[in-house]
C-alpha cells in the first residue's frame, strides 16, 4: 500500500456543527418514539380505467400514488430533504393495492409475491446523478418510438406498457422533488425566518427544482439527487444497496473544491446531513417497535425449498422483515434498522486507479461520529490503497460496532474476471444489502442458500434423512459399515453434489425456460424505476426482474462450514484413527443429544482438531470440502452460461435459526444450537488467537469465492489504546489483504458491557454489535441472539 500525506486531519471534521447537533438530537429522539403509519387514500383498483391496465402500469400508478401523496416535510436545519413526517412523528409508508384478487391468488399458488419489495440490487446512481432523469426519459422515448413501429402483437403491447410504466415512475420522482421545492419556497415566504434560513430554503428549493430531473452541477445537488432517488425507491418498498457513494458523488465535490465554492467543512456538513437521513426511520426501543414479535416471526415464507436448498425470494427489509426461516427472537428484526443501505468506500476504479478521495474520509468521519448502524459501510482495500485509508479504517473500527467492513479488491475483482466478467465491470463491483457482491448498477442478484455443510453430514449419518426436515438426500449407505474416513467424506460429497445440482438446475432451467423469473417474484412483480437505472434494461426491452440487466447473478452460499470441519475432524480422529468409539456409539450419543455422554462430548471439544487454529488435521478436511464445493458448483453452472453462479460462504445474521434445522452434531453441538457465523470459527473453537484463525481461513480456497466469504473476528479494547493500538489493528488488516483474505469484519467489544446491557437495556440503547451481515443495536436483539454475542470469544492482539 502506498503512503500519502493526509489532508483530512482537521479535528473539526470529526465533530458536529451546531446544526448537525440539533438534527442529531431530533433523530435520536425519534428513534425512541412510536412511529405512525400512512397509506394512500386512493386505491388503484378503485379507478375503473386503471383496473383494466396491464399489471406493470398498475404498479407504476401505485408508485406514483405514493410519491405524489405521501406526507413530506422540510424541517428546521434541514439541508438534505426527503423524509416522511407528520406532526413530528416518523411515518411508515404503506403501498396501495394494484393487483386483483385473482392475480394475488394465482401468485400465491405459484409461490410468487406481489406486494413485497426488492433487495440485492443497486441502481447505477452515477448515470442518474450525472445525466438526470430527463435524459433517461429521452432514452425511453426513443425505445417507445422504436417498439411502436413494430407489427402489433401481445409482446409489443407488453413492451409498450413497460416503457410507459418507466415514464410514469420517473416523472413521479421528479414531481416528488418539485413538491419539496414548492414546500421550501412556501416556508421561505414566511416572515418569521432569519435571513440565513430564508437563503438556505431558497437554495434548497433551487436544488430540488433541478435534481434529479437534470444533471447535478454541485456537490449539494449531487447529494440531494442521490437521496431523492434512494428515498423514492425506499418509500415504495425497494430496499437497496447504495453502492460506491464516494465514487459517483465525488466529481461534483472535486469541482466545487477546486473552484472554491465549498470547503471541506461545508462538505462534511452535507455528508453528515445525509448520514442522518439514512437513520430517519431507525428504532432503538423494542417496546415501540413498529412490528410485533408475531408479525416478524416467520409465518409467511419468502422462499422455496428445493430439497435441502433454499431459493431466496429476496426478503423485504421493510415491514415484512426477514421472514424466510428466521424468527424475531433468534435473528432479530433489527435488520430493519439498516434497511440494506450498504455503502462502499475506496477501492479500485474501472480504469484501474485507486478511488480513495476526500469523500471517502468525510464518510468515515460521519460513520465514527454518529455510531449508528445505518448505513452499513464497507471499505475496499487493495495492495495500492493509501496507508492513510488503512489507518483511518483501523481507527474507526476501534470505536466498536463492527464497521467498516473490509473487502479485498485484489481477490474479489479477479474472482469475477475468472467468472467471465470484463475487468472494467469487475472493478466496479458493489456489495448487496449485507456483504454479498454484485456488479454495481448492472446486475440482478439473488441467493441460492441452504448449502449447509453440517446438514449434509447429518444426511450421511442418517442415510439421506434430516432429523428436523425429514428426507432430503440420497441414501449413501450405512455409516456403521464405513471402514475409513475417505468413505465418510465421499458420502458427504455425494450429498453436497446432489443438493448443488438440484438447486442450480432449478434456477438455470427455470430462467432458460421462463418458468422462474429473474428475482423469484414471478410474473406478478415489476420495478420500472429501478429498471430505468439499471444498465441495459431499457435497451434490452425488459424489466430488471425479467432478465433486462447486463448480468444475472445467483450466489451459491455455503453454510456451517466451520462446524462441518470440526465434526468431520472429530469423527476422523475418534472413530477412524484413535478407535476410541465406534460409529454406532457416536450415533447413540447424537440420538441422546449427548445426554449421558457428556464425558465424550467434553473429550471431543478438548482434544479433537478444530478449524481456525491453523491445524492441518482440521484444515486439510476443510480444504478438500471447499475445493469440491467450488469445483462442483462450476461444473453444474457451466450448463447455464446465461447466469453467473459465484460461490460464497456465509450466514448473515441467521446462524441461530440455521442451527435449529440441524440436530446434534459430532463437533459437540447440541440439537438446534447455533452454527458458526459466516466463514468464522465455531464459538470457543478458536483457542490459538486471530493469526491462527486467519491462517486456517486462508487455506479454504477463498480466492475463488467471488460472492464473498467473511471471517468475523472480535477483540477486546484492551491493548488497542492509542496510536500503538491503531498500528497493531492496521497491521492485522494489512496482512489479511496482502495474504489473500477475502472479507474481514472486526468488532471491538467488551463482554462485561454486553452483560450490563442485557440487564439494563435502557442505559445502552446505542450499543452496537456486529451481526453476520450488518451492525445492530444490541438491545434490539432477541435474548438468544444477545447471549450468543456474549459467548463469542474476545481475542487479544499478540
Amino acid at each position: 500500500m502506498t503512503t500519502t500525506i493526509s489532508q483530512h486531519t482537521d479535528p473539526a471534521l470529526g465533530t458536529c456543527t451546531e446544526r448537525i447537533s440539533r438534527l442529531l438530537g431530533v433523530v435520536q429522539q425519534r428513534m425512541t418514539q412510536q412511529q405512525a403509519a400512512w397509506s394512500p387514500d386512493s386505491v388503484i383498483l378503485a379507478d375503473p380505467t386503471a383496473a383494466g391496465l396491464p399489471l406493470v402500469m398498475r404498479h407504476a400508478k401505485a408508485f406514483e400514488n405514493v410519491l405524489v401523496e405521501m406526507p413530506i416535510v422540510v424541517e428546521e436545519d434541514d439541508l438534505i430533504v426527503g423524509n416522511c413526517v407528520e406532526e413530528g412523528v416518523i411515518v411508515r409508508i404503506g403501498q396501495p393495492d394494484y393487483a386483483t384478487d385473482e392475480e394475488r391468488h394465482q401468485a400465491r399458488s405459484e409461490g410468487a409475491t406481489i406486494g413485497s419489495g426488492l433487495s440485492h440490487k443497486t441502481p447505477y446512481y452515477y448515470d442518474a446523478i450525472n445525466r438526470g432523469l430527463a435524459a433517461i426519459l429521452e432514452d425511453v422515448d426513443r425505445k417507445w418510438e422504436d417498439v411502436s413501429g413494430r407489427e402489433p402483437s401481445a409482446e409489443r403491447q407488453q413492451k409498450l406498457a413497460y416503457y410507459q410504466a418507466i415514464q410514469v415512475e420517473c416523472r413521479a420522482v421528479i414531481r416528488m422533488a418539485h413538491r419539496h421545492a414548492d414546500l421550501a419556497e412556501e416556508q421561505a415566504a414566511t416572515g418569521s425566518l432569519s435571513a440565513q434560513r430564508r437563503a438556505e430554503l431558497l437554495a434548497i428549493a433551487a436544488v430540488c427544482r433541478r435534481v434529479p430531473e437534470f444533471p447535478a452541477r454541485s456537490f449539494h445537488e449531487a447529494v440531494q439527487s442521490f437521496w431523492f432517488i434512494h428515498f423514492a425507491l425506499f418509500s415504495t418498498g425497494t430496499k437497496l444497496s447504495c453502492g460506491r457513494l464516494d465514487q459517483y458523488l465525488h466529481p461534483q465535490l472535486e469541482k466545487d473544491l477546486d473552484e472554491g465554492r465549498i470547503t471541506l467543512a461545508e462538505a462534511q456538513e452535507l455528508v453528515d446531513s445525509l448520514w442522518l437521513r439514512f437513520n430517519d426511520r431507525a428504532q432503538i426501543c423494542r417496546e415501540n417497535f413498529f412490528l410485533s414479535v408475531d408479525d416478524a416471526s416467520g409465518k409467511k415464507a419468502n422462499g422455496n425449498r428445493q430439497g435441502g436448498v433454499v431459493v431466496d425470494r429476496g426478503p423485504s427489509l421493510g415491514a415484512e422483515g426477514h421472514r424466510q426461516r428466521f424468527s424475531f427472537a433468534a435473528d432479530a428484526a433489527d435488520a430493519i434498522n439498516h434497511f440494506g443501505q450498504n455503502i462502499l468506500l475506496g477501492g479500485i476504479r474501472p480504469d484501474g486507479s485507486d478511488g480513495t478521495n476526500e469523500l471517502t474520509y468525510l464518510c468515515l468521519n460521519a460513520l465514527q461520529k454518529f455510531a449508528f448502524t445505518s448505513p452499513v459501510v464497507t471499505v475496499r482495500l487493495h495492495r495500492d490503497s493509501p496507508r492513510e485509508l488503512l489507518y483511518r479504517t483501523a481507527d474507526v473500527l476501534k470505536t466498536g460496532g463492527g464497521m467498516p467492513f473490509v473487502n479485498n479488491d485484489d481477490l474479489l475483482i479477479q474472482a469475477y474476471v475468472d467468472l467471465g466478467v470484463p475487468l472494467e465491470d469487475a472493478r466496479d463491483y458493489a456489495n448487496s444489502n449485507c456483504w454479498e457482491t454484485m456488479i454495481e448498477g448492472k446486475s440482478d442478484q439473488e441467493l441460492l442458500r441452504g448449502m449447509n455443510f453440517l446438514l449434509f453430514l447429518e444426511l450421511v449419518l442418517y442415510r439421506g434423512h434430516s432429523k428436523i426436515l425429514g428426507p432430503l438426500g440420497p441414501d449413501t449407505g450405512d455409516p456403521c459399515t464405513f471402514t475409513d474416513f475417505s468413505q465418510l467424506l465421499q458420502a458427504w460429497k455425494v450429498q453436497l453434489d446432489t443438493q448443488l445440482q438440484q438447486g442450480i438446475d432449478f434456477i438455470g432451467r427455470g430462467l432458460a425456460e421462463g418458468t422462474l423469473e429473474q428475482s423469484s417474484h414471478g410474473k406478478y412483480k415489476y420495478n420500472p424505476f429501478l429498471s430505468a437505472l439499471t444498465f441495459d434494461c431499457v435497451a434490452n426491452e425488459r424489466d430488471v426482474i425479467r432478465g433486462g440487466a447486463r448480468y444475472t447473478i445467483w450466489h451459491i452460499m455455503g453454510e456451517a462450514v466451520a462446524n462441518a470441519i470440526d465434526a468431520m475432524g472429530a469423527i476422523k480422529k475418534m472413530v477412524f484413527e484413535d478407535h476410541i468409539l465406534t460409529m454406532d456409539a457416536l450415533l447413540d450419543a447424537l440420538e441422546a443429544n449427548w445426554d449421558g455422554h457428556e464425558d465424550l462430548r467434553q473429550r471431543i471439544l478438548a482434544r479433537c482438531p478444530k478449524f481456525a487454529n491453523n491445524d492441518d488435521n482440521a484444515d486439510d478436511i476443510g480444504r478438500e470440502m471447499m475445493a469440491y464445493f467450488v469445483e462442483r458448483s462450476r461444473h453444474h453452472a457451466a450448463r447455464y452460461p446465461q447466469v453467473i453462479f459465484p460461490v460464497s460462504v456465509g450466514t448473515f445474521s441467521w446462524y441461530a435459526k440455521i442451527g435449529k434445522e440441524v440436530g446434534p452434531s459430532a463437533d459437540g453441538r447440541f440439537d438446534g444450537e447455533a452454527i458458526a457465523g459466516n466463514f468464522s470459527p465455531a464459538p470457543g473453537a478458536d483457542v490459538s488467537g486471530p493469526t491462527a484463525a486467519i491462517g486456517s481461513y486462508l487455506k479454504m480456497q477463498v480466492a475463488d469465492l467471488a460472492a464473498g466469504a467473511p471471517i468475523d473476528l472480535r477483540f477486546s479494547a484492551n491493548g488497542l489504546e492509542g496510536a500503538a493500538g491503531t498500528e497493531r489493528l492496521a497491521g492485522l488488516i494489512d496482512t489479511f489483504v496482502a495474504m489473500g483474505g477475502n472479507m474481514l469484519t472486526v468488532t471491538v467489544t467488551d463482554a462485561e458491557e454486553l452483560r450490563r446491557a442485557l440487564v439494563a437495556p435502557e442505559k445502552y440503547r446505542h450499543l452496537r454489535v456486529r451481526m453476520g451481515g450488518w451492525s445492530a443495536y444490541f438491545v434490539m436483539l432477541g435474548e438468544e441472539q444477545q447471549r450468543l454475542h456474549i459467548r463469542r470469544v474476545e481475542h487479544g492482539l499478540v
